[in-house]
């Protein structure tokens, strides 16, 4: 942490707390110039001295108590080190004057009070200016930090909303739609409400943080008709979703992305088909796995995949999801939670 950038403070506070304290003991002294001079510049190299002491406290308990949130600790701390320091340091400082018989002032008590009293006064204005200018730091460099987050959320969700309306997608559902038409009137029109039921969630949920399992199975069930249409048997789906979690919360398009993920790196054969289970835990985890046939061309990663899905996860406060791969089965455990655990992300989110 850096030290503040004081030098206006030192060279016009300290003369000037000096000069003004001195003309209290003018009468002491039988009003004498030579006397008063002398021991304002004493008093100088002293007031440094203990601007020094106590900047250092004041960077000690900073280290210590660095958060905008601990603002109210940290200046009960900070100015009850420097009632201490003041104190002691005029106490010592009147003693010593008094005792070499450098000062021809007496060191009584209306002297000590006098010494302390000043001190006191112009440790509380200058520790006042250096917190406020510290909490305005602070709380600009908090207000940054927010407006950082929140560009970073509307660019997440405009990349994640730009992954997912995947254009190679559209592709191949209008080419089977296209198939359809000519073969079968009946299943083209039920493709095309799957298909406009997909595009409809997925512009949605650039616009919901979280959604109930129910809901994305909903999804799921359109997702999964399109997906069946073009891929035929060579996908085998076990599904074993327990209503009991229906209304547990997730970021959507979860399922969809694990699916495209699968898709992605793994071949679909009619002799060989690929099997993708989705089933719910005791625990109220959603498992979705598939057993591995990798292909054999390396498949490029593409955003808006697994990393993407664990940020989103870990931006609204969410256990990341737990992945495991034995070279046999891919499964990743995603954590559904209540409404409760997701009620104070998700204001903040919305925001």
């Amino acid at each position: 942490m850096e030290h503040p950038n004081d030098k206006w403070l030192r060279w016009i506070v300290i003369p000037l707390a000096v000069l003004l304290a001195n003309l209290l003991f003018l009468r002491e002294g039988y009003y004498n110039l030579r006397l008063y001079v002398g021991w304002s510049l004493v008093g100088i190299g002293y007031a440094s001295l203990m601007w020094h002491v106590t900047l250092q406290w004041l960077m000690y308990i900073r280290r210590r108590y660095s958060d905008i949130k601990q603002t109210r600790k940290r200046v009960f701390i900070t100015f009850g080190g420097y009632l201490v320091i003041t104190a002691s340091m005029q106490a010592m400082i009147v003693w010593l004057s008094g005792a070499t018989g450098l000062s021809s002032i007496p060191a009584t008590g209306e002297v000590y009070g006098k010494f302390i009293a000043v001190s006191l006064v112009w440790v509380l204005i200058v520790g006042t200016i250096y917190e406020v200018i510290y909490y305005l730091q602070k709380y600009r460099e908090a207000l940054q930090e927010a407006e950082a987050l929140k560009k970073v959320g509307l660019q997440q969700q405009y990349d994640r909303l730009k992954n997912q309306v995947n254009p190679h997608f559209l592709f191949n559902s209008l080419n089977s739609l296209s198939a359809l038409i000519a073969e079968d009137r009946t299943r083209a029109c039920a493709f095309l409400d799957e298909l406009s039921s997909v595009y409809r969630y997925l512009l949605q949920a650039g616009q919901r943080p979280i959604v109930t399992l129910c809901d994305e199975m909903t999804f799921f069930t359109a997702y999964r008709y399109l997906l069946d249409t073009r891929f035929g048997t060579t996908i085998h789906w076990d599904i074993r979703v327990d209503n009991q979690f229906s209304d547990r919360w997730l970021p959507p398009l979860t399922i969809q992305t694990l699916i495209e993920n699968a898709l992605r790196h793994n071949l679909l054969l009619p002799e060989q088909p690929l099997t993708i289970r989705i089933l719910t835990t005791k625990d109220g985890s959603l498992e979705i796995s598939n057993g591995i046939q990798r292909k054999k061309l390396t498949v490029s990663t593409q955003p808006g995949g697994l990393s993407m899905l664990a940020t989103r996860f870990e931006t609204l406060g969410l256990p990341r999801p737990v992945i495991e791969d034995d070279s046999h089965l891919f499964t990743v455990q995603i954590p559904l939670v209540r409404t409760s655990q997701t009620q104070e992300n998700f204001v903040a989110e919305t925001q």
